[in-house]
């Protein structure tokens, strides 16, 4: 999976929270980037199984989906405290830097760092 991939996942999990279908309109502008771009990576999800995709309708994560976007959301909130706590970060540093970290990061890391810091 690719860091890309992710960050659209995690999109489309903020954008239709409720279930809700998304629109490539919707997509393109809160991931800047161009509506062909939108297309051609839904098409990838789709055939991985990441979401469903209808026409003129637009499209939302399956539960697999959703599964991963909770993962990722949970990663980077770790990172997010770790960073702010431990080292001190201003919130939007450490933000900036979660993004990184969240899609290198082994779901082994990621249970020793909730570990650490408390399951918070």
């Amino acid at each position: 999976m690719t860091p890309n991939k992710e960050d659209y996942i995690k999109q489309l999990y903020k954008l239709g929270a409720e279930g809700d279908m998304v629109s490539n309109k919707s997509l393109s502008h809160a991931l800047g980037v161009s509506p062909a771009s939108v297309t051609e990576m839904l098409t990838k999800l789709k055939r991985d199984g990441y979401i469903e995709l209808l026409p003129y309708k637009g499209s939302r994560l399956t539960e697999r989906g959703a599964a991963l976007a909770a993962e990722l959301i949970k990663n980077h909130r770790l990172w997010e405290v770790f960073l702010v706590r431990i080292l001190n970060m201003s919130p939007e540093e450490a933000h900036e830097n979660a993004e990184m970290l969240e899609h290198s990061t082994s779901a082994e890391v990621c249970s020793r760092l909730a570990d650490f810091l408390g399951n918070p």
